[in-house]
């Protein structure tokens, strides 16, 4: 009696066991036939680590699109080589300054191993070429587009006005007494002076000056009067072009402050702008062709189903 029991519950194991290796490993949806079970959707959930909150039906979508991109490529005869898949890994790894070890252990904190990895590279690199082969040729952006824009779009290009000056700088320490400031002011009067005379500015600045671009004389660049400390931003703004400031106190010291040029407020010229214009166009236009492409022309030519 005892062996018929056991017998029984052989019985009941060996039914039992198919049918819940049945329900964990269903078939969620099926891709010109071929199955797509639980467990891949898992499998590729966890390589590609997923949100845990993305529903179902998002990851499952993701999978079908790969499996359709791979097909399309292989009808295409697309194929990534072994050399193509190393140029990549190598690239990966001379960015990161990894070795071997150190690459795969990276991968390992992934949960990757070196031959997955690879493979998800040379679907990468696939997808890609087919990218480019059916959809970024038909991907244009007119000078129409790139107007519209711009127009669209003015307030981003603002520019201040800009000034190209030059200093004679003359410092002051910070614990310096009124007798050592009035003596560096004094220097920097008899400097204007010379100036107003008749002597070179520049020449004066590279004698003279203890401040940057003393040795350009004393040519600080163009910049925007926000840029500039706000005494000597102040004292040029009024200051005409080719004229020499009084001297000009701030916590460092004393400048002398020539005006070369003024470029007055506005915007950026479309010919300006016009390249960084184009490319972020030509990306939207490609994302939005991209996802037409799967969405449209590429699942019409395959069957998908999903099943509940």
């Amino acid at each position: 009696m005892r062996h018929g029991c056991c017998v029984a519950t052989l019985l009941v194991a060996l039914i039992v066991a198919p049918v819940r290796a049945e329900v964990v490993n269903r078939i969620v949806a099926t891709v010109d036939g071929e199955p797509i079970t639980a467990h891949e959707l898992e499998r590729f959930k966890a390589e590609r680590n997923a949100d845990p909150n993305l529903p179902e039906s998002a990851v499952l979508d993701a999978l079908v699109t790969e499996k359709l991109l791979q097909r399309e490529a292989v009808a295409l005869g697309i194929q990534a080589s072994d050399a193509d898949v190393d140029a990549y890994v190598n690239e990966v790894k001379q960015k990161n300054h990894l070795d071997d070890e150190r690459f795969k252990q990276a991968l390992a904190r992934e949960g990757l191993t070196l031959e997955q990895y690879r493979d998800r590279v040379r679907s990468e690199i696939q997808r890609t070429q087919l990218v480019n082969r059916e959809i970024r040729g038909r991907v244009n952006v007119s000078p129409a587009e790139i107007k519209r824009y711009y127009d669209a779009h003015l307030d981003d290009y603002a520019v201040s006005e800009r000034v190209t000056v030059r200093d004679i700088f003359f410092p002051v320490d910070r614990d310096a007494s009124q007798e050592e400031v009035d003596h560096v002011r004094a220097k920097a009067e008899e400097v204007r002076a010379m100036i107003a005379a008749g002597k070179d500015f520049e020449k004066l600045a590279k004698q003279f000056s203890e401040g940057p671009g003393a040795d350009k004389g004393g040519l600080l660049g163009t910049v925007s009067r926000d840029e500039l400390d706000p005494e000597l931003a102040k004292a040029i703004g009024s200051l005409e072009k080719g004229k020499v400031s009084d001297p000009v106190r701030t916590a460092t010291g004393f400048h002398l402050l020539r005006v070369d040029d003024r470029t007055s407020a506005g915007h950026k010229k479309v010919e300006e702008v016009s390249d960084s214009i184009k490319e972020s166009l030509y990306n939207e236009n490609l994302e939005k062709r991209f996802q037409e492409w799967l969405t449209h022309d590429l699942r019409e030519r395959h069957h998908v189903e999903v099943l509940d």
